[in-house]
């Protein structure tokens, strides 16, 4: 039974709470379904590629049980490098809906010693190029759902790459947190909880710091 303005009980204080833990303010956790509530539900519809009606119905539902379940399934720590090579290599290990324009890869990036889940693509404009990229800081602390986990977001800047898949530029890619639903736009998007993305970023700013402020990183 889809929740609606107006709505008011336990289910209605769960859906706020898993608004809130999404990034997305309710306007407080008080079990009445109010106009700041159902804004917050347009939010998440919008950013999850939902029908935008404000209603928490069965799809809605759905796409929050997801992303509790890809929470629990990230909740990891960062492993020292035995596998994936030396600092700057982000090797991808699966592809899913390959050679389409929602394809994603899912690989591990390694960096100042550290290895980390990723994830590219999904959202309609396919995975990032393999190649060699600079990477530059961009933003410590970000808010954007999409960039942040538990709370948690940052960005780091990655050069353009020419991408022969769709006979054009990629421009503003970044290296942030893999919020929202599973995936990026093209950028690199790390997996795990709001721990994991703190130490993601203490590394990559450790790393930048040691090489001057610019990282090379090479995708294969």
């Amino acid at each position: 039974m889809a929740l609606t303005i107006g709505d008011r009980g336990t289910a209605v204080r769960t859906l706020q709470q898993q608004l809130q833990a999404k990034g997305f303010d309710p306007g407080g956790v008080d079990g009445v379904f109010g106009a700041k509530t159902q804004r917050a539900v347009k939010a998440f519809q919008k950013a999850n590629g939902l029908a935008v009606d404000g209603q928490a119905g069965e799809d809605t539902q759905l796409a929050f049980r997801n992303y509790q379940a890809n929470r629990n399934r990230d909740d990891f720590e960062p492993t020292t490098n035995t596998r994936a090579g030396a600092n700057g290599e982000a090797v991808i290990d699966r592809t899913t809906n390959a050679g389409r324009r929602n394809q994603m890869v899912t690989g591990t990036l390694t960096v100042n010693g550290h290895s980390y889940t990723f994830r590219s693509g999904g959202h309609g404009r396919g995975s990032l190029p393999t190649g060699s990229y600079d990477v530059t800081a961009h933003m410590h602390s970000r808010s954007n759902a999409s960039m942040s986990v538990d709370g948690v977001g940052y960005s780091f800047a990655v050069s353009d790459k020419y991408d022969s898949r769709i006979g054009g530029t990629r421009s503003l890619l970044r290296i942030h947190p893999d919020g929202g639903s599973a995936g990026t736009e093209g950028c690199i998007g790390i997996v795990g909880n709001g721990d994991v993305q703190r130490r993601f970023r203490a590394d990559m700013e450790a790393e930048l710091a040691r090489n001057g402020g610019r990282y090379t990183l090479t995708v294969r």
